[in-house]
């Protein structure tokens, strides 16, 4: 017998719930106290949409290292893309970041009841959140500049997968400290 719904039809259905759910995530920020709301919703999404695309970026990494044919120009598409929202959001997080750092913000709390936690996670999270940028940026221009010459195996294309797999760590970092650093003390 034949099944109703094939692999392919479940798989989007599952990653589409999946998205949706972890799209609500700073949405939550509209129900919160915060007198920031508009700049931690649009931060929170911009951080979230960043982490979903460098997922697809790691995805499409597998791909251009078999030498598939077009596979390098699908990953560079999407680097440039998800790059030119990292850069949106580090905007927006830098908006976010003028309240978080005035009076009676959340780093005066942190510092006063929890120093570790924003030396530790804070200024951790502040540097590892703006390295996706340089890294998303160089392996779309290696892309582009060598896409034509890349081959199953080649040490380009493992440089390339290395920056890609370093761009998606960072993201994933920053977000997850993120999303602990607002647990913790809303702006």
């Amino acid at each position: 017998m034949k099944s109703m719904f094939s692999a392919k039809d479940l798989a989007v259905t599952q990653a589409s719930v999946a998205a949706l759910l972890f799209l609500s995530i700073p949405l939550f920020n509209i129900i919160g106290l915060s007198n920031h709301k508009l700049e931690a919703v649009l931060h929170g999404l911009g951080a979230t949409i960043t982490v979903i695309m460098s997922c697809q970026a790691l995805h499409l990494t597998y791909p251009m290292l078999r030498g598939k044919k077009g596979a390098a120009v699908n990953l560079e598409w999407v680097l440039w893309l998800t790059s030119l929202l990292v850069l949106v959001t580090i905007a927006l997080g830098n908006w976010l970041y003028i309240p978080y750092r005035g009076p009676d913000g959340p780093q005066q709390w942190l510092m006063y009841h929890s120093p570790e936690v924003h030396l530790i996670v804070m200024e951790y999270k502040e540097f590892v959140s703006l390295y996706p940028l340089p890294l998303g940026i160089a392996a779309a221009f290696l892309l582009r500049r060598f896409r034509h010459t890349l081959t199953a195996g080649s040490a380009l294309s493992g440089i390339i997968a290395l920056l890609v797999t370093l761009f998606w760590i960072c993201l994933l970092i920053g977000f997850a400290c993120g999303i602990g650093m607002t647990k913790l003390k809303m702006v």
